[in-house]
């Protein structure tokens, strides 16, 4: 059976629904409009969520689909039942809704997800032709930790099932996926540990593209 659900609906709001906690909405903010200086995300591309918290560990706040991550609000976010996969506030929710989905149901540890498309790695990846024993290989201590962290899911198409499915079963024992031809998909306690994650990965590519010239 597939570990994912089926396309999201939006369910009742009951009248005790939790709302989005207004320093969860600032860690969005601050989070996305880092990764899209940094040309991780650019437009509406990407999309992040994270565990609403302890007292409601069933649903997470995910960013709503087209929604430009530089200049996010609180009405960019919405909030979604992990087990269901109904949105229960807000909406619509990112179309890669179901991969984040996958991913916490397959790792309860983890607390954040940031899908960036960062320029770097995918330039990459491009010019690796699909390489994927070259990608990230640097005779450098550093490259080794970090890509130690890193798992690999094949070319699906975005916002499928079959993607959400690949991308949830390489993260069950890696920190970030790398989607061919896609982009980057981190793993957190905080979309700030997330966004480090991508941070170091996007900075081992440029090192790599570099080194090749």
């Amino acid at each position: 059976m597939s570990i994912t659900s089926q396309r999201s609906t939006t369910a009742p709001i009951p009248e005790d629904q939790p709302s989005i906690p207004s320093e969860m909405v600032e860690e969005f903010r601050a989070v996305c409009r880092d990764a899209w200086k940094q040309g991780l995300l650019s437009g509406c591309n990407g999309n992040a969520s994270r565990r609403l918290d302890a007292h409601t560990p069933g649903l997470v706040c995910i960013t709503r689909s087209g929604a430009a991550k530089g200049r996010l609000t609180a009405a960019d976010c919405c909030l979604m039942d992990i087990a269901t996969g109904a949105v229960v506030s807000g909406g619509p929710a990112s179309t890669e809704s179901g991969m984040h989905l996958a991913i916490y149901r397959t790792r309860p540890d983890c607390n954040a997800v940031l899908h960036t498309h960062p320029r770097r790695l995918l330039a990459l990846s491009l010019r690796l032709a699909g390489r994927q024993e070259d990608f990230l290989r640097l005779p450098l201590f550093e490259a080794e930790v970090w890509r130690a962290k890193l798992g690999f899911a094949p070319a699906l198409p975005p916002g499928t099932t079959e993607l959400a499915d690949a991308v949830a079963l390489a993260a069950s024992g890696k920190d970030a996926v790398w989607m061919a031809g896609h982009g980057l998909c981190c793993l957190g306690r905080t979309l700030a540990e997330a966004l480090c994650l991508a941070e170091e990965l996007e900075h081992l590519a440029a090192l790599q593209i570099l080194a090749t010239v």
